[in-house]
């Protein structure tokens, strides 16, 4: 089992992740002020009013601030969720590059300074490339570490399931064996009271005959006993005879 589990990565440090989030925050404000600087002169350049033509980089470029906060605040999402907010970062960057682009090209043209317009074009489209490249993997890095967490509280969990599985099982083991050594030890104890009670019916019973046969034979020689003391001699007579037969007992009676 331990061969067949999955090994979490490594979570990036938040030092890491603060030190990207500070990258992509400077890129974006640097890229901002670029974008900002070329976006409002090719507005002037394409007719709106001076006083106007700053509102056309901050929808531009706010656009992309926009998708880009998007995007970390749905991270965890579903692919689903994040194609909306990645397909408008993705149309605001190329606009903004392709207009910084074209600024840069009518800017070297009317300064006539040597420098190749598509050079100029490639210096200009820069700023708005590396921050969304700067985006995608400041989020990269937090999806990952997204995901490192969720697999690793899965692990746990399915590992503390296991452990409360076990425990759960030795618990009932251990309850059925707790129960069957009581039940053993009141059997056993029910066993020798009856046997104890047996053993004192068998006692009195005992001792009850040892009592009736010593009353047997003391009974009698109580009575020959008394009858000693008491009995007449062999010659009284034992019935009432006539008054003549018993004078002349008396006169035959011999003396003391």
């Amino acid at each position: 089992m331990e061969e067949n589990k999955l090994e979490v990565p490594n979570e990036p440090h938040k030092a890491v992740l603060g030190t990207a989030v500070g990258a992509t925050v400077l890129i974006a404000i640097g890229a901002f002020v670029l974008s900002f600087a070329a976006l409002t002169d090719l507005a002037e350049r394409s007719g709106i009013s001076p006083r106007l033509a700053w509102i056309w980089p901050i929808i531009i470029d706010g656009m992309i601030v926009a998708a880009t906060v998007a995007i970390v605040a749905l991270n965890g999402f579903n692919r689903k969720a994040m194609i909306y907010p990645w397909s408008l970062l993705f149309f605001g960057a190329i606009v903004s590059t392709a207009a910084n682009s074209t600024h840069a090209i009518l800017t070297v043209d009317s300064i006539e300074n040597g420098v190749p317009a598509l050079v100029s074009a490639l210096v200009a489209a820069m700023p708005p490339i590396v921050l969304l490249a700067i985006t995608h993997l400041t989020v990269h890095m937090y999806q990952k570490k997204s995901e490192a967490a969720k697999l690793r509280a899965e692990l746990e969990y399915d590992e503390e399931q296991e452990n409360a599985q076990k425990y759960g099982v030795a618990y009932d083991d251990g309850y059925s064996a707790a129960l069957n050594d009581a039940k053993t030890a009141e059997d056993e104890r029910m066993a020798e009271i009856e046997q104890e009670h047996q053993d004192a019916l068998a006692r009195a019973r005992a001792e009850g005959i040892a009592s009736a046969r010593a009353d047997a034979k003391v009974t009698p020689i109580k009575q020959n006993g008394q009858k000693a003391k008491t009995g007449l001699p062999s010659r009284w007579p034992s019935r009432r005879r006539p008054l003549t037969t018993r004078l002349r007992c008396l006169t035959t009676w011999p003396s003391a």
